[in-house]
């Protein structure tokens, strides 16, 4: 068993890893992934990746490109999935449930998104709808979002904004000390320079975070 993974990247302009090709990134991490667990490409039953917005630059069987940009023979299947934001969770289930089921001896679990290359809500063409007139029917006010479902849970649950922004720095500062421990340098591979999270803020303060836009508004209030 072995789990790799590329640095987490801040998105356009100053985002590092910006410039890399999704297939890339993958690629990157599948081709790392072989090398630091000594197995042979060629035994790799299977690829299963997730992938939510499959259009554009992640458009078609992207995790199949990247197996085989990474170098992995061709005789080697590779699939996308996609369950939204438990997309690559999925694939490490399906790929669980291969190897209990005895098809599988080794599977890759696996998944990338550049957001900076091809953003939230490109697989919806504008003034299309993906849902359908069943769906319309049946939720009249729409389907709620996860993140306006994030604030009715926080208003049930009467979790404030000042306990979650504290939870956020304590998160951060943490995230940093990991870091500076080399508690994460076993599982990432460096990539273009790049060898940390850039998304690690240790110098967040309560204060700052107080100041910012909240990403949703709050409907339960």
């Amino acid at each position: 068993v072995e789990a790799v993974r590329t640095p987490v990247g801040k998105g356009k302009p100053n985002g590092s890893l910006a410039h890399v090709h999704p297939v890339e990134l993958l690629a990157h991490t599948l081709r790392t992934l072989v090398e630091r667990s000594g197995v042979d490409p060629a035994l790799i039953d299977d690829v299963i990746g997730g992938t939510v917005d499959q259009v554009g630059e992640q458009a078609m069987n992207t995790t199949r490109y990247a197996a085989l940009s990474a170098g992995f023979p061709e005789t080697v299947p590779a699939t996308t999935v996609d369950r939204q934001c438990g997309s690559s969770q999925q694939a490490v289930h399906f790929a669980a449930q291969g190897v209990i089921a005895g098809a599988y001896d080794i599977v890759v679990a696996c998944g990338v998104e550049s957001m900076s290359r091809v953003p939230m809500w490109s697989n919806v063409p504008e003034g299309k709808d993906p849902f359908g007139p069943g769906i319309a029917a049946r939720y009249e006010e729409g389907l709620v979002p996860q993140g306006i479902s994030a604030e009715l849970i926080a208003a049930k649950w009467s979790i404030t904004r000042e306990q979650m922004d504290a939870f956020a720095v304590s998160s951060h500062r943490k995230a940093a000390e990991a870091w500076d421990k080399g508690l994460f340098d076993s599982e990432v591979a460096p990539l273009d320079g790049v060898s940390r999270d850039e998304c690690v803020r240790p110098g967040s303060t309560p204060e700052i975070l107080a100041g910012l836009k909240p990403a949703y508004q709050d409907p339960a209030f």
